[in-house]
């Protein structure tokens, strides 16, 4: 089978297509023919070779596919041969076929396109996550999301909207602004290009927020965290300052998220402030929260509630150009990669 593989960290073009063998299913998981693969910043963290979970060079990345189930492995019944789901996988996406556990694949209904529901399994679910588990959000609480034109964004946009939340949304250009209208309307885009986000924030709620949702990290942590009002809730789930556009340094990174060392738990104490972060490739003991979370979402997404935004699709033999583009921060919604 065809499949993209880092042989060594690097910049995006060390990515080179292969001929591996097909993986076998083990106990308790299937092997998926795989018809998309969402790309997520993940990714390009474990080419870079800092994030903890990924295997070591070489290994194929890959969070997230879209297919059609082709084998079960034992004691795994759920599922069967010809059905149409969407995953998490251990890393092992980027390929034409893919082995998932089965307790972190979801059935996808007929109107669902492959790419659509690449974009489904980590976006929604972290931003579920994140909203209604993490930080609880209440109506009449204020929000700032970040990275909000994002895939994560652009799903909490959505989810945030039946929640009556007030909604601040971070961006770096006025084509991404526009999208934070079209996915939430009474949500107030910042372009952080252009002005400071945590005075605009002051500026206009006279006081600061209650939620947080940050991808990013490093600086943009630490003027989040000092937003946060009495009984605030900063969610952190990714660390997207640790990578400028086509820097690689291990050194650079950690010294662009120095900032996030600086929270001090008698401060938290003291302003009645909460931190809380996960990592949902490492939440394998909540695979029924997962799942009951995103029967809800595929409820909603009938009723037109939600839709998974995809505003790249390249093949799979494109990978260095998606990773690129995803790096250089020039993406809007999901990026996707397609099989066959």
């Amino acid at each position: 089978m065809k499949a993209v593989v880092v042989p060594r960290y690097g910049d995006p073009s060390v990515l080179e297509v292969r001929d591996l063998p097909e993986p076998v299913p083990g106990p308790g998981q299937l092997r998926v023919q795989v018809r998309a693969v969402g790309v997520n910043f993940a990714d390009i963290l474990a080419r870079l070779g800092i994030y903890k979970a990924a295997p070591r060079p070489p290994f194929v990345p890959g969070l997230e596919v879209a297919g059609i189930v082709e084998q079960a492995g034992e004691k795994a019944g759920r599922l069967k041969a010809g059905d149409r789901v969407m995953a998490f996988c251990p890393f092992g996406g980027y390929a034409e076929k893919a082995v998932v556990p089965e307790d972190f694949v979801f059935p996808i209904p007929d109107d669902m396109s492959f790419p659509e529901a690449a974009a489904f399994p980590v976006q929604y679910l972290t931003a579920w996550y994140a909203l209604h588990e993490a930080a609880r959000v209440r109506k009449g609480e204020t929000v700032l999301v970040h990275a909000a034109a994002g895939g994560v964004g652009i799903a909490a946009l959505q989810l945030l909207r039946p929640l009556g939340a007030r909604v601040f949304a971070t961006v770096g250009s006025a084509q991404k602004a526009a999208v934070v209208k079209e996915e939430n309307a009474d949500a107030v885009p910042i372009l952080y290009t252009e002005e400071d986000f945590a005075e605009r924030i002051r500026r206009e709620t006279g006081h600061g927020v209650d939620v947080v949702l940050d991808s990013i990290g490093g600086e943009v942590f630490r003027k989040s965290w000092n937003l946060l009002n009495p009984f605030g809730r900063h969610i952190l789930f990714g660390a997207a300052a640790a990578v400028k556009p086509g820097a690689i340094a291990r050194l650079g990174a950690l010294w662009r998220l120095r900032a996030m060392l600086l929270v001090s738990p008698l401060v938290m104490l003291d302003r009645n402030r909460t931190l809380a972060a996960f990592n949902l490739y490492y939440m394998a003991s909540q695979g029924d929260l997962l799942r009951e979370a995103a029967a809800r979402m595929m409820e909603m997404r009938s009723r037109g509630l939600l839709k998974p935004r995809v505003g790249l699709a390249l093949p799979l033999e494109k990978a260095v150009e998606a990773q690129r583009r995803m790096q250089e921060r020039r993406t809007v919604g999901k990026v996707v990669l397609t099989v066959g």
